[in-house]
């Protein structure tokens, strides 16, 4: 996901998608032009705004809530949590590993809807204590109070990758000691979720209620694609796990010198076709990485007089891998990081080689193929 980071809570990075502004935006004026002046006729049309803001505000601090108990359950069972992103949809925790245990999962999934609904009968208490009166307070309080009751009961619907799901999958992986098969049965009945939520979308639609149904049919969208691709991604993982970065990396690659300018390096290596990366030496040590990105980032009439030393990404800069480390390890530095390629160190400036993430893909194709024509018996389960 894009967006921009807004702090650390208790060392967890927050993030902000971009998508995250149109939502909040939407949720605000929502508010302030429908749902207060409904309910509370004689506020007026600044406070409605106000409230519709700051609602909105505390809405995704609840949504913020929810997802910190799910990382801090993980943390608590030694899952490192990289960070959490707020987005169109709601937020989500990026936790680097899959839960050991089906109790472990059980309990990190079960935790976030249990904060939600804690989180309602707070806010409905507040509102209880403002009294009769249609105040300010009492008019965000109640609707703090419904919105997380909603979202509450909605992640506990059985539709994987909801919370409700997840908890699902902990049922099933006690029942059959089996994470993936755990993990199939529950993304399929995530997926009858989803296209349910698609069907109510389109009859919606068709009876009127346009913009309704819109965002219904969206959300089921939405959780059909996160369902499946939480699968693909377990499956990946499992593939990759117990396999060393040194099986695949690539260590007949080119090296450059740092001292040749961006224009000589295309025209007697990339021009070449053979990589789209190429670690920089000096006497034998690793100084840096020069990539596409890099050289598409020097101005073409600029490129004759710009060394390599001035475009590269250096040394102290690079995210670096090892021969002896876990392939789902490093492919996770990979994703998180959006690059093509890894340097692998066997010590400190020492290039041993690249794991290029066109190697780890045609790797995966290979297993597939083999678990297609059955070398490793039915689906490769474990």
């Amino acid at each position: 996901m894009r967006g921009f980071s807004i702090g650390r809570i208790a060392g967890i990075r927050i993030r902000i998608d971009w998508s995250w502004l149109i939502i909040f935006l939407l949720v605000a004026w929502t508010l302030a032009v429908g749902y207060f002046p409904a309910l509370f006729p004689t506020f007026s049309t600044a406070v409605n705004w106000v409230l519709g803001i700051v609602s909105s505000f505390l809405l995704f601090a609840s949504v913020l809530a929810h997802e910190l108990a799910h990382s801090f359950v993980a943390r608590s069972q030694g899952l490192p949590v990289e960070s959490i992103t707020l987005f169109i949809f709601g937020g989500v925790s990026e936790i680097e590993e899959e839960p050991r245990t089906a109790g472990d999962e059980f309990r990190m999934a079960f935790v976030g809807p249990l904060t939600s609904l804690g989180l309602a009968g707070i806010f409905w208490l507040i509102f209880l204590a403002t009294g009769p009166n249609a105040s300010p307070l009492a008019a965000v309080v109640q609707y703090l109070a419904v919105i997380n009751l909603a979202l509450g009961l909605f992640n506990l619907v059985p539709g994987f990758p909801l919370d409700g799901g997840r908890v699902l999958r902990a049922i099933l992986w006690a029942i059959t000691d089996n994470l993936r098969r755990a993990t199939r049965i529950a993304s399929y009945v995530g997926q009858g979720f989803a296209f349910f939520l698609i069907f109510v979308g389109v009859a919606l639609i068709f009876g009127g209620a346009f913009i309704s149904g819109i965002w219904l049919a969206f959300i089921g969208w939405f959780l059909n694609n996160a369902a499946s691709a939480s699968y693909r991604e377990l499956v990946v993982r499992q593939s990759l796990e117990g396999v060393p970065v040194r099986r695949l990396m690539a260590t007949d690659v080119d090296r450059v010198p740092p001292s040749l300018t961006v224009q000589q390096v295309i025209d007697q290596y990339i021009l070449s076709g053979r990589q789209h990366a190429y670690p920089v030496q000096t006497d034998g040590e690793l100084v840096g990485l020069i990539c596409l990105h890099d050289v598409r980032s020097v101005p073409e009439d600029a490129r004759t007089t710009t060394t390599v030393a001035e475009a590269m990404t250096p040394y102290d800069r690079l995210v670096t891998s090892t021969p002896d480390e876990d392939l789902a390890s490093a492919v996770d530095k990979l994703g998180r990081g959006g690059y093509e390629q890894l340097p692998v160190l066997d010590a400190p400036h020492h290039l041993a080689g690249l794991l290029r993430r066109r190697d780890v893909i045609n790797y995966l194709q290979v297993q597939s193929d083999l678990e297609g024509t059955g070398s490793r018996g039915g689906e490769g389960e474990q």
